[in-house]
Order: structure tokens, then C-alpha cells, then sequence
């Protein structure tokens, strides 16, 4: 694209950042290190978060709030391009207003003069009408649409989408070295839950699993909402865990993912960490991003029955999916 000498940013990133979610602040750390790497400096990327002082303060970036709509304008305005940043933006598994929202942003940044373009995204479900043709008017306009998983191709199609298959932007990161302390290798089971309708179906499968584990059981949260579900499961008794920690940040990741015997969970980027660990896996498909991730990284899913967990398939091709990123990253900042 031609680059605007007028304008502040080179890029308005959104996502579902500055709400507390591990994953989602993953994929923005992985999205402004893919604008870094084709040489956009940090002072020239916004992003719009639910906790723009937040979200500065962590990533060394500029940050609006998302719901001020002024906010949003002047910065895409601002900038000569809006990066949908990883995640499943546009599904309506609750309600329409992910959809919306997104929709809504994108249409602005067209109203703006900002190009939208979307990296490391998954499609669907997309249960309604409204769903459906927002996705498709806001994916439409995207200058590049990058994909992380088969499920999504397909709804691209459906869709009439062109899209690029790649995979989740955590991968892309760099998974820090934490040595394991005497004795705690294989003593620690990882386990995950976030809320979900049908919860009990999960916490029944599990159940056994954690009660007879002879090490330490941790229920392990990437989110608020996740933090409170396990600290009450532990509470109630409806399962055995032995404390809960929190995970805000990678370093802390390595740090409990390091010597872990296995690990169980819902969240798809709790899934990833496991495999960029090379922790053993069985993953709880409460949604098709997380069952094909468990596909690609050939571990077992939990359907009837809680499978033994098992290593995942090495990720070695780091190199290639970094190389791909870099070159889509390339074609929207040529100069």
C-alpha cells in the first residue's frame, strides 16, 4: 500500500485486548512483534483496549479506550491501517454484540481511511443471519484475511471469503526457558476450566482424573471469569485441586508449565502453551477452534471418556510460519 505521510500510526491494532484474558494479550504481544519485525516501531502502532492505561503500561504502545467512540475515530484517523490482531472476533456462540463490535470497527476504519486487514483470525460459530452477513461485509473489506485453523476455512467459504490458512500468532513467540526445581518434574497436573453452559459435563470428566493424581493438582486460570470458576469448584468440593494460580504473563507460564506431568483444559491458548512446552495434552473441545487445534497438534480431545493425555507434535516449523506473517506483514508496509 502507499504509505500516508500524514498519519501518526501505521496501524490501529484491535482484538479483545485489556480485558485480562492471557491468550488475547498473547496475540497482541505477537501481533506488534509481526509489525516490529517489518520495521513498524511500537510508537507508531494504537491499540484500542478495555483498559487502555493497561494495555500501554504492558506493551510499551499508545492505547484508547474501545468504547469511546471519539477515541476510536481520531485514532484510526490516525492511522493508515486497522489489524484485527488474532481471535475469534466474529461468533455469535452468546450474542451478536462480538460481531458488532467488530463489524462496527471496521466500518469506521473505512469511513476513516484506514485499510482493514486480519491476521491469525478464527470465523465462527455463526448461528444467525445478522452474524453471517456482518462477518462477511467486515472480512470482505480486508486487504488480507489470514486464518488459523481448517473450521474457519470452511466458514470462509461458505462465506465466500479469499482467505490465507496459517495458524494461532502465539505460536510465533518465543516460549521462555524455565528450569524445573528439584523434585517438582513430573509432579504437577495443569488443569483448566472457563465458564460454559454445560460445565458439569466437563467437571465429571475430569473429576477422576484430578482425585487420583498423586502430585500436585493446579487449577490453572488465564482469566478472571476463570479464576473464580475454579476457586469456587475448589471450594465447593466439586473438585479436587490443590490451589489455583493465575497466569497473566509468559514468563509465568514457563514458569508453571515447566516440569508439569500433564495438562487438561478448556482455553485454547492453554493448549498452546502445553505445546510450545511439550507438556503432555487433552484438551475439553467446548468450541471447534480449540478441537482443531488439538487436531494439528495430534492430542486427544475428551468426548464420553477423559483420554491419557499425550505429547504434542512438536512445533518445529516456527521459522516458516514467521516467514509467512513477515511477508503478509510486508505486502501492507512495503517501505
Amino acid at each position: 500500500m502507499t504509505r500516508s505521510v500524514s498519519r501518526r500510526y501505521r496501524a490501529a491494532l484491535a482484538g479483545y485486548y485489556g480485558f485480562g484474558n492471557l491468550g488475547d494479550e498473547l496475540l497482541a504481544q505477537a501481533s506488534l512483534e509481526a509489525l516490529e519485525r517489518v520495521g513498524v516501531d511500537r510508537e507508531r502502532v494504537v491499540v484500542l483496549s478495555n483498559d487502555p492505561e493497561g494495555t500501554a503500561r504492558a506493551l510499551g504502545v499508545h492505547a484508547v479506550s474501545r468504547w469511546r467512540l471519539r477515541e476510536v475515530a481520531s485514532a484510526l484517523r490516525s492511522s493508515e491501517t486497522l489489524l484485527l490482531g488474532g481471535g475469534g472476533l466474529f461468533q455469535d456462540n452468546t450474542s451478536l454484540r462480538s460481531c458488532l463490535w467488530y463489524w462496527g470497527v471496521v466500518r469506521l476504519a473505512r469511513l476513516c481511511g484506514a485499510v482493514p486487514w486480519a491476521l491469525g483470525q478464527s470465523i465462527g460459530p455463526l448461528r444467525s443471519a445478522a452474524a453471517r452477513w456482518m462477518t462477511r461485509d467486515a472480512l470482505g473489506s480486508c486487504r488480507i484475511l489470514h486464518l488459523r485453523d481448517t473450521f474457519s476455512e470452511e466458514w470462509a467459504g461458505r462465506l465466500g471469503l479469499s482467505a490465507v490458512r496459517g495458524t494461532d500468532l502465539v505460536l510465533t513467540l518465543n516460549f521462555p526457558s524455565s528450569a524445573a526445581r528439584p523434585g517438582e518434574a513430573g509432579r504437577r497436573l495443569l488443569l483448566n476450566l472457563r465458564p460454559v453452559p454445560d460445565l458439569d459435563r466437563w467437571v465429571r470428566l475430569v473429576a477422576p482424573c484430578a482425585g487420583g493424581f498423586s502430585g500436585e493438582v493446579v487449577g490453572t486460570a488465564l482469566s478472571g471469569e476463570d479464576e473464580t470458576l475454579l476457586h469456587s469448584l475448589r471450594e465447593s468440593g466439586a473438585l479436587r485441586l490443590d490451589r489455583v494460580e493465575r497466569v497473566t504473563e509468559l514468563d509465568g507460564a514457563a514458569r508453571l508449565w515447566t516440569g508439569a506431568a500433564a495438562a487438561i483444559g478448556m482455553r485454547l491458548h492453554f493448549a498452546v502453551l502445553a505445546a510450545l512446552q511439550g507438556t503432555p495434552l487433552a484438551v475439553l473441545p467446548y468450541d471447534p477452534k480449540v478441537a482443531g487445534f488439538a487436531e494439528s497438534a495430534e492430542v486427544p480431545c475428551a468426548l464420553e471418556d477423559l483420554p491419557e493425555p499425550r505429547v504434542p507434535v512438536p512445533f518445529s516449523d516456527r521459522d516458516s510460519v514467521v516467514a509467512q506473517l513477515d511477508g503478509l506483514c510486508r505486502s501492507m508496509f512495503p517501505s
